[in-house]
């Protein structure tokens, strides 16, 4: 499981500066690990925490998060755009009801499924796989 300091060293020896809203940001994600992020949450907390933070700030720390495959973004029904941190977990997809808004992360066996299709249709091995599906769960799909 990774740490803020282990994150830290990522953005480092990537001669990104580690403003006071970037380690702040990065805490609050390792927090908060388990759990889906909104966007209102982040601006809120960073608010409070770091003085002066501007949302074109949290855009571009959350944007270079994205980047760096820390988090991903979600888009859920009923809730909206949302992070979630996905950096040392081995899968990172969703599937998720366009009626409920339930998320659910997918599983290893189909992410293996996938990575070989893909290495066998196109020579592409070694995928760090990051989906989403959308669809409607099993209680929801006869609505």
């Amino acid at each position: 499981m990774k740490k803020h300091r282990d994150l830290v060293s990522i953005l480092k020896a990537k001669n990104l500066r580690l403003t006071p809203a970037r380690r702040a940001l990065i805490q609050y994600i390792l927090d908060n690990k388990s759990k889906h992020i909104s966007l209102k949450e982040i601006y809120e907390f960073l608010g409070i925490k770091v003085e002066g933070v501007n949302r074109s700030s949290v855009y571009r720390n959350i944007e270079l998060l994205k980047k760096l495959d820390i988090i991903q973004e979600l888009n859920l029904p009923n809730k909206g755009k949302c992070f979630q941190y996905v950096f040392d977990k081995d899968v990172h997809h969703f599937y998720i009801c366009k009626t409920c808004g339930k998320a659910s992360r997918g599983n290893k066996e189909l992410f293996e499924k996938i990575e070989k299709a893909l290495k066998d249709i196109h020579g592409f091995s070694k995928a760090n796989l990051s989906m989403v599906f959308y669809g409607f769960c099993e209680k929801c799909k006869g609505h």
